[in-house]
C-alpha cells in the first residue's frame, strides 16, 4: 500500500479541512483503514481548509461564460446564463424554469445513488436538472435513461468538461451536493461564488 508507505515515512500528514484531520483517526470508516496507522505514526496530522482557484473561478473574469458580473449585476447576468446553459445542453429555453445542476463524481461517496431516487420524484414538477460527471457506469446508465425519459426536462453529461462545469456553475439556479460525507468539497464554493444555491 503506496498511501501507508507514504504515511509511515512521512513528518507530516495534511489533509483538507482540520475536522477531516480528526475523522481520518477516529475509525476504519473515515480512515479508509488506515486510522490505526495515522493515530500509531510519530508524525502529526493536520487539516488546511481547502480553497479554490479565485482566478479561475470568478464570475467577472471567467473565460467559459458568456456574461461576466458581480455581486451588483447578478440578478441581470444570471437570467442570461440560464438561456445560455439550456441552449448549449439542448433543453428548452425558458428562463421562468428552474435549473439545477449537479457537478461531480458518480458514485455511492459522492451520493450519484441519492442523486437518482431524488430525481425521480422531483423532475415530474416545473424542473430541469442538468448532470456533469463519470463514475461508476450504472449511474451513467440512469442518467442516460433519465434524459430518454424526460427530454425536456434531463440532461445528462457523462465526461469530464471544464467549460461546461463553469457554465452550469452560474447558469443553474441550485447546486446539488449530496454526498454522504465531504471532507470539504469546491463545488458548493465555487456555487456560492457564482450565486448559485448549494442544496
Amino acid at each position: 500500500n503506496w498511501m501507508k508507505a507514504g504515511i509511515i515515512e512521512s513528518h507530516r500528514v495534511v489533509t483538507v479541512s482540520p475536522y477531516y484531520a480528526e475523522e481520518l483517526v477516529s475509525g476504519p470508516d473515515k480512515g479508509v483503514e488506515l486510522d490505526n496507522i495515522l493515530r500509531s505514526i510519530r508524525c502529526s496530522v493536520s487539516g488546511i481548509v481547502n480553497g479554490m482557484d479565485t482566478q479561475e473561478w470568478n464570475p467577472l473574469t471567467d473565460k467559459y461564460i458568456d456574461y461576466h458580473y458581480d455581486i451588483t449585476t447578478v440578478m441581470d447576468a444570471k437570467p442570461l446564463l440560464k438561456e445560455a446553459l439550456q441552449a448549449a445542453v439542448g433543453l428548452p429555453v425558458d428562463r421562468s424554469i428552474p435549473l439545477i445542476g449537479f457537478i461531480g463524481r458518480l458514485e455511492e461517496q459522492k451520493g450519484s445513488d441519492i442523486l437518482v431516487a431524488a430525481l425521480d420524484k422531483f423532475i415530474g414538477m416545473n424542473v430541469q436538472v442538468v448532470i456533469l460527471g463519470t463514475g461508476k457506469k450504472k449511474f451513467e446508465k440512469q442518467i442516460e435513461q433519465l434524459e430518454e425519459l424526460y427530454p425536456d426536462k434531463a440532461r445528462g453529461v457523462a465526461k469530464f468538461n471544464v467549460p461546461l462545469a463553469h457554465i452550469i456553475t452560474a447558469g443553474a439556479d441550485f447546486m446539488l451536493v449530496p454526498s454522504r460525507f465531504e471532507p470539504c468539497g469546491l463545488i458548493q464554493l465555487h456555487a456560492m461564488r457564482y450565486g448559485t444555491i448549494p442544496i
